[in-house]
């Protein structure tokens, strides 16, 4: 069968797509890349806010059509819409299989009758032994955790991943070894909380320092990081180790206490500050992304303010900004104040505008320094030029060929466009 995967939401997802890939290959069927040519077509889906939810059912309602023209076509939700929704998309969507996290391994099997469901949870389930069908030809994905236990009141992953389960260290050092030797030099560990990673006796600061004696690769990152497990030992283990880039993703969420406590954050913005602080002084080039939300039930305007003052104090290189959606299941969902629509569009209006001019300085500030470019794919704007990313995360673009493509370079930044890097060759 031929069968075309479209994925929505994080790199979690996009992994799991590469893995989804996989285990058809591995069964005899046969991936394309037009889905003209589909006779099952895969939607990958994320449950994470209403708004990717009603995205994938739209492009369901789009696809429909295709099944008028051709009655043999079938169409499968995976993921954690598939997870959290279960009979209801065949009931009230019309779709054909329905695959929820942990079944992956069933979908060869389930494609061969006329309709199905598999949406049991195994959180004993991680995968172990399948090496994905990486689709960059230069990075790679490297799933290292499945599953959290925290348990934030606004969000509905628990609950549809299942609990945190490592897998063995040494199959993430066989997998990132062999990217490498495929030549996927810049590896992004993932997990829903790498920091809580646990293997034996090993944690995630150790799983980073024999991942950075690994020969075959050139950088090392990871998403994501729960403030409240960010440790002393892995500042240091990031500072001492050469591959590990100079980037970390942090989700602040709130910079309010109260909203903090009512998310189930388990930190303070006081406990935030002082990760930062940490960081700044071990590594001084350190890059920090963060996720914000505002909107969340009970959050007043000097609850908003505080977070605005919180970006304004730490100033992230870039921000995920976004107004609070309510999940079904979740306690957030079920707690009073909840914030209107207009007033959450407003105060998520002001929160982009403010961490845009934040950006646009931090680019600014790069301008007459040094990087060092990993070379992902030609530019987009000139046939003469290249783009990737530096170390600290931020795209860049400079003069050079396809045989490039693979392969690290170092340029001066010239100047900034939007959110990237202008940069010359160093000669």
């Amino acid at each position: 069968m031929k069968f075309y995967i479209e994925t929505y939401g994080c790199q979690m997802n996009i992994a799991d797509s590469e893995l989804v890939s996989s285990i058809l290959m591995e069964a005899g069927h046969q991936l394309v890349s037009n889905i003209d040519e589909a006779e099952l077509i895969i939607f990958n889906t994320c449950s994470v806010r209403e708004h990717a939810e009603n995205r994938v059912l739209g492009r369901i309602a789009t696809e429909k059509y295709r099944k008028t023209i051709n009655p043999e076509l079938k169409i499968a939700v995976i993921g954690c819409m598939a997870q959290r929704m279960g009979k209801r998309l065949i009931e009230n969507y019309g779709i054909d299989y329905i695959v929820g996290v942990d079944k992956y391994l069933e979908l060869p099997e389930l494609i061969q009758q006329e309709k199905g469901v598999k949406t049991e949870t195994d959180n004993l389930q991680t995968y172990t032994g399948i090496m994905p069908l990486h689709q960059s030809q230069t990075c790679a994905y490297v799933t290292i955790m499945r599953g959290c236990n925290n348990f934030c009141s606004y969000c509905i992953v628990p609950y549809v991943r299942g609990r945190e389960r490592s897998l063995p260290a040494e199959l993430i050092l066989e997998e990132v070894k062999r990217c490498g030797e495929m030549g996927l030099k810049d590896i992004t560990l993932l997990g829903q909380n790498v920091n809580s990673y646990s293997y034996q006796d090993i944690n995630f600061p150790k799983l980073l320092r024999q991942l950075n004696d690994i020969d075959s690769i050139y950088r090392i990152r990871f998403i994501t990081s729960h403030p409240k497990d960010l440790s002393d030992e892995l500042i240091e283990v990031m500072a001492e180790s050469s591959k590990i880039c100079e980037h970390i993703h942090l989700p602040l969420q709130s910079g309010d206490n109260d909203i903090l406590a009512a998310m189930n954050r388990n930190y303070t913005i006081e406990h935030y500050l002082n990760i930062v602080d940490k960081l700044r002084k071990a590594i001084p080039d350190m890059a920090i992304t963060t996720d914000i939300m505002t909107g969340f039930p009970g959050e007043s305007e000097t609850a908003f303010n505080h977070t605005l003052q919180a970006m304004q104090e730490i100033q992230f290189d870039y921000a995920f900004c976004f107004k609070y959606s309510s999940r079904e299941n979740t306690k957030a969902a079920y707690l009073p104040d909840q914030v209107p629509e207009e007033i959450r569009l407003e105060r998520l209006k002001r929160m982009v505008n403010l961490q845009r001019q934040i950006s646009l300085k931090k680019y600014e500030a790069k301008i007459g320094s040094e990087v060092e470019v990993y070379v992902e794919s030609m530019s987009k704007k000139s046939a003469h030029q290249v783009s990737g990313k530096t170390r600290d995360f931020k795209i860049a673009v400079l003069d050079g060929t396809e045989q490039d493509i693979g392969t690290l370079k170092k340029g001066i930044v010239t100047g900034s466009t939007g959110n990237t890097l202008q940069c010359v060759n160093r000669s």
